[in-house]
């Protein structure tokens, strides 16, 4: 089977490798609260406009992971910063599930959370 992204993948058919940038864009995130208000109403998230302070998202992942100071971005880029965006969905949760802020590769039993590969601790 084909996937487009690894979201739609069961996560027992692969690991996973968290990046050095996607940790670098978890880091400079800005958070909001997605939905209704209150508990139960809605769910902590990623700003959808400005998740890294701008609203130029491009411009601003080429500043976090490739130390751009121009305020601009490669165009030739945008796929690699549309997939380390999307992936940081998958990294949050390994963040949260393993307590661990770490480059490195993950993998998920079909049964239970998100653990440091065998071969990566």
């Amino acid at each position: 089977m084909t996937y487009r992204s690894p979201l739609e993948m069961p996560a027992e058919e692969f690991p996973f490798d968290v990046l050095p940038e996607h940790l670098a864009l978890l880091r400079r995130a800005r958070t909001t609260w997605d939905g209704s208000e209150g508990v139960g109403g809605g769910a902590p998230g990623l700003d959808r406009w400005a998740p890294f302070g701008s609203l130029d998202v491009y411009s601003d992942i080429a500043a976090i992971v490739d130390g751009r100071t121009d305020g601009t971005h490669d165009p030739a880029e945008e796929n690699r910063y549309d997939r380390l965006f999307v992936e940081l969905t998958l990294t949050l949760e390994i963040v949260l599930q393993t307590g661990r802020f770490e480059p490195g590769r993950y993998v998920r039993p079909p049964i239970g959370a998100w653990q440091p590969a065998p071969d990566s601790r």
